[in-house]
């Protein structure tokens, strides 16, 4: 048993800290949130995620997680420090290093033994070397006071806490390899493929790797378009395709683009990473600008089924997240989206069975109407769009929603009814095109 602090109890660092206290390890959580702290001390989740609740509780009632406020407490007696704070991405692209650098200078301060600081924040090259730096100005010494580690994540939402303990792989990046064989080692329990590298190839596998799935979303929405205009369905040709092993299935579903709180981050900051160096990645360059042309397309098709004019009709939208099975609606595609249709004159009225309260924070214009209630959402709606697949949507009564509609049209950007359309309805399915329901 180990005993560990983790320092930002977010998703990555919530699900780490539970993680880590699942494989028996001895863990204090530390945030500076202090409503975040009473919820997680009452075995509270601060945000939906299946199964990690049952886990937090677990760990509490053995006495291996506990949460405080405190840099100090976090660091007493650890000799593993977790750092998972946010690292957002700026205005230009690039990563937003300034809680990572304020997590380091309290971790300096706090720190009275020695201490391997492991990174799972996603960082840039260069960004443990300000780590160094600033470190250094409240004088730590590395090798001294303390060494530094990388551990990427590879963290699903919506199965964090299985991904965490059922990994694809680990990485452990460290430049002295004694670090990396000691942090590798609190993985013992973990059966899967693991590599001990250098740090700054740790923090490439997680850019590369979630460039790479990027340009899986943004290759096969091209492969959607194509299939429109030649009479094909991509849902086929997805399968068909995916059922190569050099392939996959994995991130071959067409639909709106890819959002969430890492794939544009981590994308765009590889590119302003590799500008800053003197490369310009003019094929990332083109997965970014396919995803952007992406979204316009999902505007276009509203516009087209309401005869080329925002203004003045209602729009009744389901999916607000930016993916199923979760309440994150940070970078999510509809949030831009239903921005764009309320600033063109569009009245929308959403739904999402999660996310709602999540999305009245960050939608502020009077346009746009969030509803706790599918069927109140799309009462008088001139078009329906559908942006999160959410199984449930499938389920709804399509025949009362077409009663209470104005005109019974889908826009269904991610495919929910690419089997079939309600009777009665017509819509676009993307990847099929113009698709009616038999009546």
């Amino acid at each position: 048993m180990a005993k560990i602090g983790v320092i930002g109890t977010g998703y990555v660092g919530l699900v780490s800290a539970v993680g880590m206290a699942a494989l028996g390890h001895e863990v204090v959580g530390m945030d500076k949130d202090e409503s975040k702290i009473r919820k997680l001390r009452r075995g509270e989740l601060p945000f939906y995620e299946e199964g990690l609740e049952d886990y937090l509780k677990d760990a509490m009632a053995k006495g291996l997680l506990r949460f405080t406020l405190s840099y100090e407490e976090a660091l007493e007696g650890a000799r593993y420090v977790f750092v998972a704070v946010n690292t957002p991405m700026d205005d230009d692209g690039s990563a937003d290093l300034s809680q990572l650098l304020s997590a380091s200078r309290s971790i300096a301060r706090a720190m009275r033994d020695f201490a391997i600081l492991i990174v799972r924040s996603t960082a840039p090259v260069g960004s443990l070397d300000a780590m160094v730096e600033v470190m250094r100005q409240e004088g730590k010494e590395r090798g001294r006071d303390y060494e530094l580690a990388y551990n990427p994540e590879f963290l699903r939402e919506g199965t964090g806490i299985y991904d965490f303990l059922n990994p694809s792989r680990v990485v452990v990046g460290a430049d002295d390899p004694r670090i990396a064989e000691e942090v590798m080692a609190l993985y013992e329990g973990i059966k899967a493929p693991k590599l001990k590298t250098t740090i700054k190839n740790a923090q490439i596998i997680k850019y590369a790797s979630n460039a790479f799935l990027a340009a899986r979303v943004s290759f096969i929405n091209e492969i959607a378009a194509i299939c429109e205009s030649l009479g094909a369905d991509v849902w086929d040709v997805a399968e068909g395709m995916g059922l190569d092993p050099r392939i996959g299935r994995q991130y071959l579903r067409p639909g709106p683009g890819y959002g969430g709180p890492c794939l544009p981050k981590d994308l765009l900051a590889l590119i302003r990473m590799s500008e800053e160096h003197g490369h310009f990645p003019s094929f990332l360059e083109a997965i970014h600008l396919k995803n952007e042309a992406q979204k316009r397309r999902v505007v276009w098709k509203v516009k087209e089924a309401l005869g080329g004019v925002l203004t003045g009709k209602t729009v009744g939208v389901l999916g607000l997240t930016f993916k199923p099975n979760t309440d994150d609606v940070r970078n999510s595609i509809a949030i831009p989206l239903l921005t764009r249709m309320g600033r063109q004159g569009a009245k929308v009225k959403a739904y999402d069975p999660m996310g709602a309260e999540s999305a009245r924070r960050v939608l502020r214009d009077e346009n746009i109407s969030i509803h706790d209630d599918p069927y109140e959402a799309l009462e008088g709606a001139d078009v329906v769009l559908i942006l999160t697949a959410w199984k449930d949507f499938a389920e709804l009564d399509w025949e009362r929603i077409r009663k209470a509609v104005r005109n019974p049209y889908i826009v269904d950007s991610v495919g929910v009814f690419r089997d079939s359309v309600p009777a009665g309805w017509r819509a676009w399915v993307v990847g099929k095109g113009e698709v009616a329901g038999v009546e």
